[in-house]
């Protein structure tokens, strides 16, 4: 029925109701087999609001770049949208005609977001999406299958175990054995292996993406995974490939190489090769190998408008932690003498690594403590710093007591690499007060992200004050309502430093942040802050944007002028 003069609904009789018109309903009917089954029940979404912004060019080229080039390495900085550039991807080639299905690879950790950021960046009714954690194995085989399901969302772990599955039940070998064959197998050859699987299954994908893809990265001195045999040879296999990582190199060269040869396993056959040309000595020649990383590697890095205060509180050790350390040295001392003098002191062992006498007969400790005598050197960092994270009395533990006091009404987050770091963190806020969530590596996928949306939740209040984690919850994860991040500890790499960081410092976060890193007042600390800071240069090389790498003369002075003050916004302190 027709408004009334006044501009409100004129009342329905009883034999009326308001209609949009009959080609609309259609149209919306016909959506909603689609739109609907991507909804979750008890899992709202915010839906997005379209906006253009010249913030977000990068992303923008990002999507471009791979409909041109076919094969990209995503060097998107953490946090800065890797999710709705390979979403964008997707959605741009569809609309070219070029891409009809794509799988997604992420950390368990991450699938369920994607669930929502499909619904809030795709167009409605256009893509059906299966992205379930927790599903099972055939449950995800029937995805693969199904030709009118567009992205696959899967965990990396899982689709490389899918994968293995279907390939030995072709071959007739078990899946050990099939595993030990991909090993065996030539670049060439696996990719041969899982075109092969796909054909016999009626599974076919133009593109593929790997996200967090640094965890299939391989170097030398480590043997291939059967993760990144899987994975590589579905990177091969697809016309389209993306590999996204905020990170992706966090040890040496080697690994620049292994992420090149991802991409043109032809052309970067030779690591040898490329190890003579560039493994010398890496950062004094950083620009001829961003020159050879230029042709896929698309380095970019999107920070929120946020103010942001970055700390570093070195924190004086307790008297606990000072006791036990005294007598570690006490142990250090007596199990040389022991080693030197041919005997064996069990007691002296057992005080510098407790935990490798757990669980063992004791009629075995005498030779296990011949063992740990030789490598005592070694067992001595480790020995420390199992002491100044994780002894009871922790000092630093007692100090972000103080800290998350001082900042009340707000939301936090906290790593710690050691489970009993973890579980000191836990009982300590507990007792302050706090509502705590914990996520380890224990969690199943589907447990991670029920834990994620308890302290940042899609609508409605948080569950959670405080988030805990290990470094399993160290990528991906939107955690954007948190406004201070603490590291207990002091990561082994600047992948995983600067990862924790993004967990709140990432696209979406709206609120002044801080960063804090927790170092102990010990040389051991301040050693591991110099490694730390060493390691940077080579992330930060991977980072270094390559739009300027022709510029000379003023041009090129400009250039490093922009970098540099971009390196300083965005440095470890």
């Amino acid at each position: 029925p027709d408004a009334s003069a006044g501009g409100q609904p004129a009342s329905l009789g009883a034999d009326e109701r308001h209609t949009l018109g009959h080609a609309a309903e259609r149209q919306i009917a016909a959506m909603m087999g689609h739109v609907g089954a991507n909804f979750k029940p008890g899992q709202p979404t915010k839906i997005w609001g379209v906006s253009m912004s010249g913030k977000y060019v990068a992303q923008q080229r990002a999507v471009k770049l791979a409909a041109a080039n076919k094969r990209v390495v995503l060097a998107a900085g953490a946090g800065s949208g890797k999710t709705n550039i390979m979403l964008g991807t997707h959605a741009h080639l569809a609309g070219l005609g070029q891409v009809k299905r794509s799988i997604m690879m992420v950390p368990s950790i991450v699938q369920g977001q994607f669930n929502g950021e499909a619904l809030r960046l795709l167009e409605p009714g256009k893509f059906k999406t299966h992205i379930q954690p927790g599903a099972s194995q055939a449950e995800r085989i029937a995805a693969y299958k199904d030709p009118d399901t567009h992205i696959c969302v899967m965990t990396h772990q899982s689709f490389r175990d899918d994968m293995v599955h279907l390939g030995s039940k072709h071959a007739g070998i078990d899946e050990a054995t099939m595993t030990d064959q991909l090993q065996s197998m030539s670049p060439m050859e696996r990719k041969a292996w899982v075109s092969g699987v796909m054909e016999k299954e009626g599974i076919h994908f133009d593109a593929s993406f790997i996200d967090e893809a640094h965890d299939t990265l391989n170097r030398a001195g480590k043997e291939n995974s059967s993760l990144s045999n899987v994975l590589e040879a579905v990177g091969h296999h697809t016309p389209y490939h993306v590999y996204a990582s905020g990170d992706p190199i966090k040890n040496d060269a080697s690994e620049i190489h292994s992420m090149l040869h991802k991409m043109d396993p032809v052309r970067y056959a030779d690591r040898a090769s490329f190890m003579r040309r560039y493994g010398a000595d890496t950062i004094a020649s950083k620009q001829a190998l961003q020159r050879e990383m230029a042709r896929h590697v698309f380095p970019t890095s999107i920070t929120p408008d946020v103010a942001r205060s970055r700390k570093r509180e070195v924190v004086p050790l307790s008297q606990g932690q000072q006791d036990a350390l005294s007598k570690l040295d006490k142990h250090l001392a007596r199990a040389r003498i022991a080693e030197r003098a041919g005997k064996v002191d069990v007691e002296a062992a057992r005080g510098i690594s407790p935990g490798s006498f757990d669980g063992v007969p004791e009629s075995d400790h005498e030779a296990i403590a011949a063992n740990l005598q030789k490598s005592v050197g070694i067992l001595k960092s480790s020995a420390i710093n199992r002491i100044i994270n994780a002894h009871p009395d922790n000092a630093k533990v007692q100090h972000a007591v103080s800290l998350v006091a001082a900042r009340p009404g707000k939301q936090g987050v906290i790593f710690a690499r050691n489970r009993e770091s973890v579980e000191q963190y836990k009982a300590a806020m507990e007792k302050a007060g706090k509502r705590v969530v914990v996520i380890t590596g224990s969690d199943s996928a589907k447990d991670k992200d029920r834990k994620r949306r308890m302290f940042n939740p899609e609508a409605g209040a948080p569950e959670a004050d405080i988030l805990i984690a290990s470094d399993a919850g160290a990528v991906g994860m939107n955690l954007q309502s948190g406004q201070y991040l603490i590291q207990h500890d002091v990561p082994m790499t600047a992948k995983t430093h600067s990862q924790r960081n993004a967990r709140i410092d990432r696209i979406g976060q709206k609120n002044g942040i801080e960063l804090i890193d927790l170092e102990a007042d010990h040389k051991e600390e301040r050693r591991s802050r110099d490694r730390l800071e060493k390691k940077y240069a080579l992330k930060d090389m991977m980072a270094s944007p390559l739009d300027g790498l022709d510029d000379s003369g003023v041009a090129g002075a400009i250039h490093a002028r922009r970098s540099a003050a971009q390196a300083e916004q965005g440095g470890l302190f």
